[in-house]
């Protein structure tokens, strides 16, 4: 097989490449959050969901190719009361979502930019609750690449891999959502979708807490 850089063949990053392209296509709380985000606040508010969430993704990644054992196994220990906190955060998210005023379309710059800490840290907090993906990383990178061999360019081939798989992906989720949102332009139809938006982030609240 031919070697494209340290540790990791063609057949390799392809091969790690559906395996991310799957696991970020099945509808889970990441895509949920976002098109959340997207429903309520606009498709450019929902970019800081998936960056959260891609930085999350990759803080894992980092830990699986390292092989920290200590800190995996503290995080271990610590996923009940991580996706305890992150669920009543993103509840509280979603409390928001559903008591909020319907955002002016014409402003959604504005009113974006009240929102982006707080959907970036919904990403985030997704993801890091989440011990699914550190075991997607740990389990599956090492069926495709060997972490011992893997040098800078290759840890930053498969971030860009990564990155670029999860924002498509997701991306596209909250794209058609934000778009769905434009259709309903009055102020009682507003209202309706920020109540709906609301209650897919409690739901996901409830995911991350009960599921993880």
């Amino acid at each position: 097989m031919s070697e494209l850089f340290n540790g990791i063949t063609i057949q390799g990053i392809f091969g790690l490449a559906i395996g991310i392209l799957v696991l970020a296509s099945t509808p889970g709380p990441g895509i949920l959050a976002a098109t959340s985000c997207a429903l309520a606040s606009g498709f450019r508010s929902s970019l800081l969901v998936i960056a959260g969430i891609v930085i999350g993704d990759i803080i894992f990644l980092l830990i699986a190719i390292f092989g920290l054992t200590l800190v995996t196994q503290f995080i271990d220990n610590a996923f009940i009361i991580i996706r305890v906190l992150g669920g009543l955060y993103l509840a509280w998210l979603g409390w928001k979502l559903w008591t909020s005023a319907p955002i002016n379309l014409e402003n959604d710059d504005e009113a974006s930019n009240k929102t982006y800490l707080k959907n970036f840290t919904a990403g985030l907090t997704i993801t890091l609750s989440n011990p699914k993906v550190i075991v997607f990383y740990g389990a599956f990178l090492p069926v495709f690449v060997n972490p011992n061999d893997l040098k800078v360019n290759s840890i930053f081939l498969i971030a860009t891999l990564i990155t670029v798989i999860l924002s498509l992906v997701i991306g596209f989720y909250a794209y058609l959502a934000s778009r769905a949102r434009l259709f309903f332009k009055s102020e009682k139809a507003m209202t309706n979708i920020n109540r709906i938006a609301g209650t897919v982030m409690f739901g996901v609240a409830l995911l991350v807490i009960l599921i993880g």
